[in-house]
């Protein structure tokens, strides 16, 4: 399944068990996937999943590192008010590998899931996050650019001063977090 050439290498055992029941009645395959690297690693991440509701929720509760891939992916669904509910419950995980997808959200145009990694990040794994960051310039400027075309096509009347909305605070949160000094 391609969704495993959205994790690390140390994961495929898990990822054996798992995506085939995630798959199980899904309306279609993942959409098309964007590149991000990790720790020097080519992670091709789905653009969008479509899993049944019940089978990615009943994923997310397992322990460990199942339950983590399955909220990674859920983070990805197509449904706005799914892909919040995941990231809520990633937003409490510290591994290392969750980093893309949270990243990827910085770039929604849902509002209160920008507001929630707004809100997240600066408690939220520094040094992983500042890591990926600095491995992935071209990919951050071009969320950069997602998040001023959400804010000027739909939050502007909100937020008149671009720099108010929450995806461009965000975004100048990870800006910080990339310009660390590696440890």
């Amino acid at each position: 399944m391609a969704e495993a050439d959205a994790f690390p290498a140390a994961l495929a055992a898990t990822l054996v068990q798992l995506l085939p029941a995630l798959a199980t009645g899904q309306l279609h395959a993942p959409s098309e996937t964007f590149g991000v690297h990790q720790d020097g690693c080519l992670l091709r991440i789905p653009a969008r999943t479509y899993y049944q509701r019940e089978q990615l929720l009943a994923g997310t509760q397992l322990a460990g590192d199942a339950g983590a891939i399955a909220l990674c992916l859920g983070t990805r669904h197509h449904d706005g008010h799914l892909r919040e509910a995941c990231l809520k419950q990633l937003l409490l995980q510290e591994r290392a590998w969750t980093v893309p997808f949270v990243v990827h959200l910085c770039g929604d145009y849902v509002l209160e899931i920008v507001e929630r990694i707004e809100a997240a990040l600066p408690a939220w794994n520094a040094d992983a996050l500042a890591r990926y960051l600095r491995e992935n310039c071209a990919y951050l400027a071009t969320l950069q650019r997602r998040a001023v075309s959400y804010w000027n096509c739909y939050y502007r009347r909100r937020f008149p001063a671009g720099e108010d909305y929450p995806g461009s605070r965000a975004m100048a949160a990870l800006r910080a977090l990339q310009a660390l000094t590696p440890r």
